[in-house]
């Protein structure tokens, strides 16, 4: 069954003061991003994949994942470039 909703809720909730919950966002993770292993790392990475497939099921399209190659394509000349150069 579902619940009626009561709207004081809802007003409560577009009230919220959004701007200092995106500051604590901002703070949790610059706090954990050094002390995060490689493992939770992924972990974390999974659970943003799943949600975007949630809410956008055909995610990447093939626009998306063509940029997403150029950019893997352009660092990898840049780092091949870098180690042929040499220590410097």
């Amino acid at each position: 069954m579902i619940c009626p909703v009561n709207p004081d809720d809802i007003r409560a909730f577009a009230r919220r003061d959004w701007a200092a919950i995106a500051d604590a966002k901002a703070a949790f993770w610059a706090s954990r991003k050094h002390s995060m292993t490689p493992l939770e790392a992924l972990g974390i990475a999974e659970m943003l994949r799943q949600h975007v497939l949630r809410v956008q099921p055909n995610w990447p399209d093939d626009a998306e994942r063509e940029a997403d190659l150029a950019v893997h394509v352009r660092i990898s000349e840049v780092l091949r470039a870098v180690s042929a150069d040499g220590p410097r």
